[in-house]
């Protein structure tokens, strides 16, 4: 054992020989060596924790700055202490997002700067905070600095803008309670949420040079005559005594003559019961796309006329109940005429005029007021014997008018000509003289349609308020204005019509050829947008009011099945229409985006086909605070604010 032996040489009490055995020995030594390791390891362990609050604390003041700079982008016209200036949303941007005291900082500092580079505004955010340490303080880090920044800018494209509201009576109705208790009507939430999305388009400013906007107010019908006439006065088709020279003859144009046009139309000509392929364009349906009446091979297309027979009168009186109230009820037996109701009464100086000069020349081919007469009167003309309380006569003799032999055809102006005895019809002198047709602006203030309905003893009845084109260089004010005094609840209401609404809106807004306007020089092409809104699903039936057959819409009398071949494929129809148009606006070269605001709208078949025109921009509304939420999302993604760093 020599190796052995050389291993242990050495002095066995040397001082080496001691190491070596202390060395050697472990028994004991643990609990040194612990607490030896423990010191990196906590000063590992405090500098993780807190370098993750730097981090959570750099990440949120990030998202303060950001929400900061975007806000005063939006409000960079506006300065001051004001709470809609871009220095007060700066400030409560920021502080929404980062709080004072947010995780011990102190020090904290926001410097907001607001510049104009090359034309564009850019609002630029910086955030400076101090942090105190925690186990850092252990090994002398008693605190970190934390920054941030952001700079928001707007891009310069031009944004036209269509906005298509409903204006239907049940805008009237009261919408839930809102935070404050306040209890505001559908039509007075639209309005407020509209001037917002106003506000935030120009940026708090009234002046925004690259934007241009453009309004479509809709129920049954729309108010587009006047800008097609002024682009091109065979757009429209000439009609006796409402929008022609006979017209301008006795009292001029509306609203002088108060009997004139105001401006709606019906439908263009199309066909029934359209195909369901979106991308088909149906000959002779030209109620579906761009082209515009009175273009190429396009008809021109009529202008909206209720007869005097036909215009409802208030639910709840006696038509609407089936009351016969009056002695000579034998009168209105067959057409359900009463003498009470609200039916407008020619101006005396031209009865004859309107009734029984037949002008029988082409120029004057459809005289509405004479096929209104004879449609409501002639089933009086029940036999010779009873003449005398006849309306409807012969125009030669005065004598019984037999229209089962040779009667008049509206259609092919032959037959037998007749003459209107307006002394006959039973309290005509009671009717009300036609008024002037204007939609009151308080219309659906209030849930009383004694308070705030408009007086419609006119053929306007159920005609909004002119559109208004898009165009640039217009205030804020102004727009502002149209909210507040043309978009209002048409109320007694005959229905809803989104197809009128959503075609016209896309004719306005696409066809800047015809519907001029100059966007600023040297910018790009236009960016585009349609917000429509509406409160319900297409309702809209043959029998309006308590009243059969008498349903006066875009399309004419409902009731005639004008785009179905049954009643009961009505509504499907006028979806299947809105879904083509929506189909071939969203296949133009610079198409625009459609948003579409849903107000307390349940119906799946209308959410499904709003889907469908503007997919993932459906906002389903139900009161004044999500309403004007879905305004205020539109109208910030339209703004076109970009965080550039």
């Amino acid at each position: 054992m020599l190796q052995g032996k050389t291993r242990a040489s050495g002095p066995r009490g040397s001082l080496g020989g001691a190491l070596r055995r202390l060395r050697g020995n472990r028994r004991g030594s643990a609990i040194a060596m612990m607490a030896a390791g423990l010191i990196p390891a906590i000063a590992a362990l405090g500098s993780a924790i807190d370098a993750g609050r730097i981090y959570i604390v750099k990440s949120q003041l990030q998202t303060g700055v950001d929400a900061a700079a975007l806000a005063g982008a939006r409000a960079f016209s506006v300065s001051g202490t004001a709470s809609n200036s871009r220095e007060s949303q700066v400030a409560a941007y920021f502080s929404g997002n980062f709080p004072d005291t947010y995780m011990g900082v102190t020090n904290l500092k926001v410097a907001p700067a607001f510049t104009v580079i090359k034309d564009i505004n850019t609002t630029t955010v910086v955030a400076t905070a101090t942090l105190p340490m925690s186990f850092m303080r252990l090994f002398g880090f008693m605190q970190q600095p934390v920054r941030a920044t952001a700079r928001a800018a707007i891009n310069p494209h031009p944004l036209e803008v269509m906005m298509v509201l409903d204006n239907t009576g049940s805008l009237k109705a009261n919408l839930p309670r809102d935070s404050n208790g306040v209890v505001k009507t559908r039509i007075t939430a639209l309005k407020d949420a509209a001037k917002s999305f106003n506000e935030i388009l120009f940026q708090g400013s009234d002046t925004r040079k690259d934007l241009a906007m453009g309004y479509v107010m809709y129920d049954i019908t729309v108010n587009v005559g006047k800008l097609l006439t002024d682009w091109r006065s065979s757009s429209v088709r000439q009609m006796f005594g409402f929008n022609d020279v006979v017209a301008n003859t006795y009292g001029g144009t509306w609203p002088s003559n108060k009997l004139g046009w105001k401006g709606c139309v019906f439908g263009d000509d199309t066909v029934k019961d359209l195909t369901a392929t979106l991308t088909y364009r149906d000959p002779n349906a030209w109620d579906i796309d761009r082209t515009l009446p009175g273009e190429g091979a396009h008809p021109p297309v009529k202008p909206y006329f209720i007869p005097p027979m036909y215009v409802p009168q208030m639910p709840g009186n006696a038509v609407a109940t089936g009351a016969k109230a009056n002695p000579l009820s034998a009168y209105y037996s067959v057409a359900n005429v009463e003498p009470n109701n609200n039916l407008y009464k020619l101006h005396p100086s031209y009865y004859d005029q309107m009734l029984n000069l037949d002008f029988y020349g082409n120029q004057f081919a459809n005289n509405p007021y004479r096929e209104a007469f004879y449609d409501a009167y002639i089933d009086l003309n029940d036999n010779a014997a009873k003449a005398d309380n006849d309306v409807i006569v012969r125009a030669d003799n005065g004598g019984f008018y037999d229209p089962s032999s040779n009667p008049w055809n509206f259609t092919t102006r032959t037959g037998t000509q007749f003459r209107v005895r307006y002394d006959r019809i039973p309290q005509f002198n009671n009717w009300k003289d036609a008024t002037e047709y204007t939609v009151n602006p308080l219309g659906g203030s209030v849930d009383d349609g004694a308070r705030n309905k408009t007086e419609f003893p006119s053929p306007n009845w159920q005609c909004p308020e002119a559109a208004t084109k898009v165009d640039y260089g217009r205030s804020r004010s102004f727009y502002d204005d149209v909210i507040d005094r043309q978009n209002a609840a048409i109320y007694p209401a005959n229905g809803t019509l989104h197809h009128a609404g959503l075609l016209w809106g896309y004719r306005l807004l696409v066809r800047d050829d015809v519907f001029k306007r100059t966007p600023p020089r040297g910018q790009e092409e236009p960016k585009r947008a349609l917000v429509f809104m509406t409160d319900g699903e297409t309702a809209l039936g043959t029998s309006q009011n308590g009243y059969d057959d008498r349903t006066w819409t875009f399309y004419g009398n409902y009731a005639d099945s004008p785009i179905s071949s049954s009643r009961g494929g009505l509504i499907g129809q006028s979806e299947r229409r809105f879904a083509k148009t929506c189909a071939a606006l969203q296949a133009e070269d610079n198409a625009p985006k459609v948003y579409i605001v849903a107000l307390t709208t349940t119906d799946r078949n209308t959410l499904a086909m709003f889907e469908q025109c503007a997919p993932g921009h459906v906002y389903q509304t139900s009161d004044t605070a999500t309403l004007k939420a879905a305004f205020d999302d539109i109208a910030s993604e339209l703004v076109d604010l970009h965080l550039v760093q």
